[in-house]
């Protein structure tokens, strides 16, 4: 039997988003299901846009989402250069043999020539389709032009013939070649264009399934051409579904096509990013949705995709205001955080991950998110058994490590102040000063010990006092606290405990000369 091998193969023109992240974890997956190979190839003949930071931010995404693949860049394999800009000696190979075979041609069309003819067939209606003037060129006036050093693309002459796309996902799809043209193969600098390159490469890669977006579906007849041209053997084609927003539309900067490092550093775990990213658009054979590493690579199968869009739920539907306004890329962390859903499938992961981890691997990877918390830094290493048994109190709570590290200082704060006037007020104005009062009497003649206990006592001094919402809640949250803002309170309060509460609401109303007794 064949060895499947797939491959990941992005452009290196910006980070790795949630869509690119995608297709190289079905690619992964499949070929780890299949006892296959998964290689990772780098498309950077668009000089013009390929950076090598960019280049760097991908291996970084793909080695921190922990898809480490067989072949490729850093990794070597017997196939490479696994870089497209380290092959042209190879594309000019295969060119040289299209020409010859009359497959190809060189065509000495200017840019404002083509561009009247696009102008011309637009005015008309009509897609623009190349007239294949430079099909036919004898050859003295081929090496007229090129005596002359003038500028010259490779077109590839395209058959006339129904191309059949037998796709894994996407079923059979069928397109007519003659509304594709002769499309340019080698571009005038030299170097070749996505649909011929990938087609040289992934034959010599010996690939045997090409996963990729639906967006590419309309790339695959002009592959299937070259494909044919060059009597290699056809890969499979699995194009995945379309990936769309809480908004039903498709992924955008200003709807939720992030960099996949952004969830890293809002503190969610590779583990969980995967399994939510899995179910994207693919379902499980039992319909089970939170897997471990070992049951993804060992159940998944491209065949069981979806053609349908599949939703991305983590950020929240944005207003109409927000719209034209939102830029995902160019928010802090802060500013990202405030867009995300709490009740998005990723959140649930990711708590449930939370939940079961080991502590110690827990600790490990909160380690980052310390470094500027405010307390000891002997706490501050994941080692450290009084951090991990805060962590494990805390860690029901939390959908991801970001989140802990306002928990940990509560833990260490011995002497709490006011944080400003606006925190004072909250307690002396108003019916501040008694709803206080009535909330330290009933907790200290009270035995409390989890979030709904405190919840209850609040709807007392609530009933009691006549206030609610925000006249009731704030003054509790600054005479516990000292600030106006900040953690769940009945979940603080729990984790805080009745004897430390009872101390801070007595040490911040002495410093604001009030009795609660």
């Amino acid at each position: 039997m064949t060895e499947v091998r797939t491959r990941f193969a992005p452009s290196p023109s910006g980070f790795l988003h949630v869509g690119g992240a995608r297709t190289a974890l079905f690619n992964y997956l499949y070929a780890k299901a299949k006892k296959g190979k998964f290689l990772l190839r780098i498309e950077d003949t668009d000089q013009d846009r390929s950076t090598e930071a960019s280049f760097k931010i991908i291996l970084e995404s793909l080695k921190w989402l922990g898809m480490e693949w067989d072949e490729g860049p850093g990794v070597g394999g017997p196939n490479g250069p696994y870089t497209q800009s380290e092959r042209i000696h190879i594309y000019k190979e295969y060119t040289d043999k299209l020409i010859k075979e009359k497959k190809a041609y060189r065509c000495f069309c200017t840019a404002d020539e083509l561009e009247g003819k696009k102008k011309q067939a637009d005015a008309m209606g009509i897609p623009y389709i190349y007239d294949g003037k430079c099909s036919d060129l004898s050859d003295e006036e081929i090496h007229s032009q090129l005596e002359k050093k003038t500028p010259f693309t490779v077109r590839f002459k395209t058959p006339h013939k129904i191309v059949i796309v037998d796709d894994m996902i996407q079923g059979k799809v069928k397109f007519e070649s003659k509304l594709i043209g002769d499309f340019i193969i080698v571009k005038s600098d030299g170097f070749p264009s996505y649909n011929y390159a990938v087609v040289i490469d992934d034959a010599l890669m010996k690939i045997t399934h090409v996963i990729r977006g639906v967006g590419h579906l309309s790339n695959t007849p002009r592959q299937i051409l070259i494909f044919e041209a060059f009597g290699f053997p056809l890969p499979r084609f699995a194009h995945a579904s379309e990936i769309v927003g809480t908004d039903g539309k498709k992924l955008s900067k200003r709807a939720g096509a992030t960099s996949v490092l952004a969830f890293r550093d809002l503190g969610y775990s590779s583990e969980t990013m995967r399994n939510y990213m899995a179910l994207l658009g693919w379902t499980s054979p039992d319909g089970k949705e939170y897997m471990s590493d070992e049951e993804l690579c060992s159940v998944f199968d491209v065949e069981r995709c979806s053609k349908s869009p599949a939703t991305f739920d983590v950020f929240k539907k944005l207003k109409e205001e927000e719209k034209e306004t939102v830029d995902f890329n160019k928010l802090s962390l802060l500013g990202l955080a405030e867009y995300l859903n709490p009740k998005s499938k990723l959140n649930w992961m990711s708590n449930k991950y939370i939940r079961d981890a080991k502590i110690e691997t827990l600790g490990k990877a909160l380690e980052p998110f310390l470094k500027d918390c405010q307390i000891p830094d002997a706490y501050k290493s994941g080692e450290n058994p009084q951090l991990l048994s805060i962590l494990d109190s805390v860690r029901v709570y939390l959908d991801r490590l970001i989140q802990a590290p306002p928990y940990i200082e509560e833990f260490f704060l011995e002497n709490v102040s006011f944080e400003n006037d606006e925190a004072k007020q909250l307690v002396t104005e108003g019916k501040g000063t008694e709803v206080v009062t009535h909330f330290y009497q009933m907790v200290k003649g009270s035995s409390l010990t989890t979030p709904d206990a405190y919840k209850e006592i609040m709807a007392k001094v609530g009933e009691v006092t006549g206030e609610k919402g925000r006249t009731l809640f704030m003054p509790i949250r600054a005479i516990t606290t000292g600030k106006s803002h900040g953690l769940e309170l009945p979940i603080l309060f729990s984790l805080l405990g009745q004897e430390k509460m009872v101390k801070r609401m007595e040490q911040l109303a002495g410093s604001l000369g009030i009795s609660l007794r």
